[in-house]
């Protein structure tokens, strides 16, 4: 066992939404208590994905990245190798003891873990008591008396619906990916576009063009973002391509976050450029006014 103190916030965290962290701000307010540090424990990796073939909403490195924002933590990522998910709920905890001086730990009151998610809050609450470690127990969190929930996000990114989904996740939601060059379409027609790539692992969101911005240089850009294909131009790839309104530079192998905010408009097929060019203006228009 390791001298480091900790505190673990137990979950899988995907999407890091307004549950998950009141789980993690519990767990940071009890390691501030036991003079220990707050650690989030998560998955090396796409867990989800390899149990049941679904999608995340975050990548991993999103994931981090929404986690570091919260408060002062360590991320600790376990394996998803055969041996790690077939340890049993005492088994798994006994790892984190190895790993950690475990003072304590925070949950939802719906968590469970080990193998055949065996363990539950009840379990965790007697090991804790044999073991003289804390645990608080952090409330489901309902909205509109509907528990909140990865499941109910990902319905509402995969409906268009970015305004609810960004109230169940407490943040706006965001794609981050590397800028790489394509047909510079956007630029012929006066709206320069940065095209980012899309990892496979995201949950799916609807295609359609949204109203968002991205932080570039520490400076805010409005945003107006086409997500999915191109039909006017008989491209059926899903692509990400967002014109930064007021934006002047090249950004070309570089990472962005591209965050959205509002879903404008279907994606529909217009009868040549000058038809798109008009919608692209007024797609423009209400982008500025709508992004604070």
């Amino acid at each position: 066992m390791s001298d480091k103190k900790a505190v673990f916030a137990l979950g899988f965290f995907d999407g890091v939404h307004i549950g998950h962290a009141r789980v993690i701000e519990s767990a940071y307010k009890l390691a501030k208590k036991l003079n220990a540090v707050c650690v989030v424990f998560t998955f090396g990796g796409n867990l989800k994905g390899r149990l049941f073939g679904s999608k995340r909403i975050l990548t991993e490195s999103e994931t981090r990245s929404v986690i570091s924002g919260l408060c002062e933590n360590e991320i600790f990522a376990a394996p998803i190798t055969d041996e790690f998910l077939s340890l049993s709920p005492t088994a798994f905890l006994e790892y984190l003891d190895a790993k950690y001086n475990v003072l304590g730990y925070a949950c939802g009151e719906d968590y469970r873990f080990g193998k055949n998610a065996a363990g539950d809050v009840e379990f965790l609450k007697n090991y804790a008591k044999e073991r003289g470690k804390e645990l608080a127990v952090v409330k489901t969190v309902d909205t509109g008396g509907e528990k909140v929930s990865s499941t109910r996000i990902k319905e509402l990114l995969k409906n268009g619906d970015i305004t609810g989904a960004n109230r169940l996740l407490g943040y706006d939601y965001f794609i981050t990916g590397e800028v790489y060059k394509d047909r510079k379409i956007g630029a012929k027609l006066g709206f320069p576009t940065v095209n980012v790539k899309v990892s496979e692992v995201k949950s799916q969101l609807k295609r359609g063009v949204y109203a968002g911005y991205s932080v570039i240089n520490g400076k805010k850009y409005k945003a107006m973002i086409n997500y999915g294909a191109r039909p006017t131009f008989d491209l059926k790839e899903t692509r990400l391509e967002a014109h930064l309104i007021g934006f002047s530079g090249n950004l070309y192998g570089k990472t962005v976050s591209i965050r959205f905010t509002r879903f404008i408009r279907e994606a529909v097929k217009f009868d040549g450029e000058e038809q798109l060019k008009k919608q692209l203006f007024l797609d423009k228009e209400f982008t500025e006014k709508i992004v604070k």
